[in-house]
């Protein structure tokens, strides 16, 4: 499942394990929860394995501003504290998926 991400500044992104994943959102965008939803199925197809942690947008905003995230919801793919790629669309459960284990096993 999710697990908080460590601090609200851009540098917390060194506190992550070689591989993660940052779920971006904010409490009352109704687009956030249906995302939210379709990871956590994706988890637990991942049998609540995957690296993921949630951050909410408005509790961070020099990380936000820092790392240019353009809206929410967005997932940060974060490779050896470096965010890889910003994924801002959700189309449904088997991209998302295929999105995921692409990047977790390159």
């Amino acid at each position: 499942m999710f697990t908080p991400f460590p601090g609200d500044r851009p540098e917390a992104l060194g506190a992550l394990p070689h591989e993660a994943l940052v779920f971006v959102h904010t409490p009352l965008c109704g687009t956030c929860q249906l995302a939210r939803r379709m990871l956590e199925v994706v988890d637990a197809a991942h049998a609540n394995r995957l690296p993921l942690y949630d951050l909410d947008a408005n509790l961070a905003p020099e990380a936000m501003q820092s790392w240019k995230i353009e809206s929410v919801p967005a997932l940060l793919y974060v490779k050896n504290g470096e965010i890889a790629h910003v994924q801002y669309r959700f189309g449904d459960v088997v991209d998302l998926a295929d999105a995921i284990r692409q990047f977790l096993e390159r």
